[in-house]
């Protein structure tokens, strides 16, 4: 038997610290309508270090901000809350009984989250910033070295052009 509980998580990035007004602001805006009793600051629901049970997070991927996070922020702006990034992510705890083997807890991974826009959070967030760096600017000369010069940047950037994409882009950028 297995028992699974869930919880939303809502990870913040303030652009300055809350005021006491701000903060009671933001949390009247997080918790939940019917049940406010249940927003808990800074703590997981879910019991620490449990033997017969593990725990998984996911959310939208650092990369990129969600539109429930530009949602969310023009919400705040507008009741003068200093956020600049909102995210909601969803903790699952599974009690098991028995043990699970690591084939099912991967296939479990897999079925909770959708792997394109979402990511595992192995630890609980303290910040946005993914120190990624943007790779420079790169120059292709399709003009010069027409269709080879499209087939080597696809190679090395592997970018999945097919053979329409290779030919469609060529030509449009053929000197008439």
């Amino acid at each position: 038997m297995m028992l699974v509980e869930t919880e939303i998580c809502f990870n913040i990035g303030l652009s300055k610290e809350l005021s006491s007004e701000d903060r009671e602001r933001l949390e009247w805006l997080l918790a939940e309508t019917f049940e406010p009793e249940k927003l808990q600051l800074e703590n997981s629901t879910f019991p620490a270090d449990d033997t017969n049970s593990f725990q998984v997070e996911f959310g939208p991927r650092l990369t990129f901000t969600s539109a429930f996070s530009s949602n969310a922020c023009s919400i705040c702006e507008a009741c003068g809350i200093p956020v600049y990034r909102l995210e909601a992510s969803r903790r699952y705890s599974f009690l098991l009984e028995g043990t699970l083997s690591s084939r099912a807890v991967a296939i479990l991974r897999d079925l909770l989250h959708d792997r394109m826009t979402e990511e595992e959070y192995v630890k609980p967030l303290d910040c946005f910033e993914i120190g990624a760096e943007p790779e420079p600017v790169q120059t292709v000369p399709i003009m010069a070295e027409g269709r080879a010069a499209l087939e080597k940047i696809n190679n090395v950037k592997g970018l999945g052009f097919d053979d329409f994409d290779l030919d469609y882009y060529t030509n449009l950028f053929k000197v008439s």
